[in-house]
């Protein structure tokens, strides 16, 4: 893999666990994505950003087993912010205001992707 890719799928867990959920629902929402992570990898990286602070871990008995769902922390959606806009700013410098199209196995029609102005306003500023 490599390490824009697994930089991408870092900032996709955090941007994911802004709503809580489990480990299935994002292990879900990245192959949604596109992405090819084993559960296992998955599951090393919520626990490191358990331990950063970056994400939040609640464990609750269902029945008797034990579901843990896990939630971006402040601390966690401000390093998501700084990385989408890192990520932004190299877009633009890449790429200038078109976006290059998705691959075909994503699913997500994207024919109409570019960044508008607006868009590159804040990029501008550092």
């Amino acid at each position: 893999m490599k390490a824009i890719e697994r930089a991408a799928i870092r900032v996709h867990i955090l941007g994911i666990a802004l709503q809580p959920g489990t480990q299935d629902r994002v292990l879900e929402e990245l192959v949604r994505r596109g992405y090819r992570v084993q559960p296992s990898d998955l599951r090393l990286v919520l626990d490191e950003f358990i331990g950063r602070g970056l994400l939040a871990a609640q464990d609750e008995m269902i029945g008797y087993q034990k579901r843990r769902t896990y939630e971006t922390t402040p601390a966690g959606r401000m390093s998501w912010a700084e990385e989408c806009r890192a990520l932004s700013k190299l877009t633009h410098e890449v790429f200038g205001t078109r976006l290059p199209p998705l691959p075909p196995h994503v699913g997500i029609d994207d024919s109409q992707a570019w960044l508008s102005g607006a868009d590159l306003e804040d990029v501008d500023d550092q």
